[in-house]
């Protein structure tokens, strides 16, 4: 018989154990590798940049920013579908269970904006203007506005107010006293959090004697899944993980270079899958994104080139994802086809995108730094190479499920 608290944990413990199972797949040698280099890169390329800031540019500003978004915490509840069924008569004794998923939620989050605020410490004292008084009430005022922020998310949820109005309400308050704070006036902060108590004992008036929007919480809970799902999948396959799928007309020409038979029909199938995929097509845009801003950014073509590797061993990673979802389904086992034109297909998908990805990061570092521009044929070896890794697997793992 679980109470309250047990039922939380026990939840909780089953996440936490998942995502540690998912870990030591992500975590694996080559990975590691790829981390230590991409992590002493950044870390010279920020001392460069604290010895010599640019002028011009309000850092306060920067680091608030990055700060105030760390402070939107997720409430994690761990709640289920059936627990509109099963909780439903208990729903006056979930006190514990919410206090619970709160100060968890809470405790994950301050890690993280502790980290963050050792990380951009040097960097506010590196600037214009630096006070021990004004870094602490950031840090006080981020930390304590996690958890009123938690709180707020939750009786917000209950009488109805969207998740994005939310975030939008904590991001202004907080990234307004932790700017102000970092600017030398304390008190700010301190405003920033008697404004958010005050809205929360207000809140708290209004959402106190209505009932528990099982629904809203259950959705909200189903999306903070999801969301976890596909950080993981960027690394390795996730079961249980949801894609949605939409046709874009403007890129329709890319199927129609090959003849649909039984020697282009996988090619055609995963080309299809990826271009109308919801999630998979723009987490490769936003992974290609990101790397050409950094490489921009860190104007340094040694670790440029690093961070150009990085990101296409990490593409072509994430693309190997995109195999299961015509491989495993019942259609290829139906069609009278050879098992061997599915690896192929998906080979020369893999291919086509690695290839497009890798020119486009290319042209990016040549662009930007012409003087090194062979530096960008260690993109097309990783690409290679990394392929020939991810075949590789692929081809064991299909004679492994034939055994």
């Amino acid at each position: 018989m679980y109470n309250a608290k047990s039922l939380y944990q026990k939840r909780a413990g089953a996440n936490s154990k998942e995502v540690a199972r998912y870990s030591r797949f992500i975590f694996n040698g080559h990975f590691i590798i790829f981390l230590s280099i991409a992590f002493g890169a950044l870390t010279l390329q920020y001392s460069q940049l604290l010895k010599a800031l640019p002028d011009g540019i309000d850092y306060h500003l920067i680091i608030a920013f990055i700060l105030a978004l760390t402070t939107l915490a997720p409430l994690r509840t761990y709640f289920r579908e059936a627990d509109q069924v099963f909780l439903l008569p208990y729903e006056e004794q979930l006190d514990d269970y919410i206090r619970n998923s709160i100060v968890g939620s809470a405790l994950r989050r301050g890690i993280l904006f502790t980290v963050l605020f050792v990380i951009l410490l040097p960097l506010y004292h590196a600037g214009e203007y630096f006070s021990i008084h004004g870094a602490i009430t950031a840090y006080l005022t981020g930390v304590i506005g996690i958890g009123i922020g938690l709180l707020l998310r939750f009786y917000f949820l209950k009488i109805g107010v969207s998740n994005m109005s939310v975030n939008i309400l904590l991001f202004i308050v907080l990234i307004s006293g932790i700017y102000m704070s970092l600017d030398g006036s304390w008190f700010s902060g301190l405003a920033a959090l008697i404004m958010l108590l005050g809205l929360l004992l207000l809140v708290r008036n209004i959402a106190e004697h209505r009932v528990y929007p099982w629904e809203t919480l259950i959705e909200y809970e189903k999306d903070l899944t999801q969301q976890q799902y596909k950080l993981i999948n960027i690394f390795t396959d996730v079961k249980g993980l949801k894609d949605n799928v939409r046709r874009r007309a403007f890129f329709d020409f890319l199927l129609k270079d090959r003849a649909y038979n039984h020697e282009g029909m996988f090619l055609f199938l995963f080309k299809r899958n990826f271009v109308r995929s919801k999630d998979a097509f723009w987490i490769i845009i936003r992974l290609v994104v990101i790397g050409g801003l950094i490489i921009w950014l860190v104007h340094q073509p040694i670790i440029a080139a690093i961070i150009g590797v990085f990101m296409i061993y990490i593409v072509v990673l994430q693309s190997s994802q995109f195999y299961k979802q015509q491989a495993y389904q019942l259609w290829p086992q139906v069609w009278p086809v050879a098992e061997s034109k599915v690896v192929e297909g998906f080979q020369k998908f893999l291919r086509q995108l690695s290839l497009v990805v890798t020119i486009v990061v290319a042209v990016i570092y040549i662009v930007l730094y012409p003087g090194t521009f062979y530096y960008a044929l260690f993109f097309f070896a990783i690409m290679w190479w990394t392929n020939q890794q991810v075949m590789s697997k692929l081809k064991k793992r299909m004679v492994l499920l034939k055994d």
